[in-house]
């Protein structure tokens, strides 16, 4: 799994580029960061993960550049990737982002905040 360690302006709507489920054995340059799963499946919930709101939001509040260093992930809740997880990673991201507010009782006003904030990235 790569992502992109630029990318936006700091505060445009999409906060992150688009993630990239890369092969096992691939590489990458220093413009990316990168994470290492035990199966495809995890990689993919994981990519699922970092195109929710709620994670891009999160991000957002310690981006304020382009650039996208692994501390900007600091207010982002671990999760679990498996098939073990409480969250269902093969929904929609629409409904992924349900869950994680549910999950993390977040209020509506507050969800509707996200919402304005945070274009889909599907």
């Amino acid at each position: 799994m790569f992502i992109s360690a630029s990318g936006g302006s700091g505060n445009d709507q999409l906060v992150l580029s688009e993630p990239i489920v890369a092969p096992k054995n691939s590489v990458c340059s220093q413009t990316f960061i990168y994470a290492k799963f035990n199966s495809a499946e995890e990689a993919i919930n994981f990519d699922n993960y970092l195109k929710s709101k709620l994670l891009r939001f999160l991000v957002s509040a310690l981006k304020n550049d382009q650039h996208a260093p692994s501390k900007v992930y600091a207010f982002v809740p671990l999760q679990d990737f498996t098939s073990e997880s409480d969250i269902d990673w093969s929904t929609s991201i629409s409904d992924i982002d349900a869950q994680l507010y549910r999950k993390y009782d977040i209020s509506r006003e507050d969800q509707e905040f996200i919402e304005s904030r945070i274009r889909p990235m599907e």
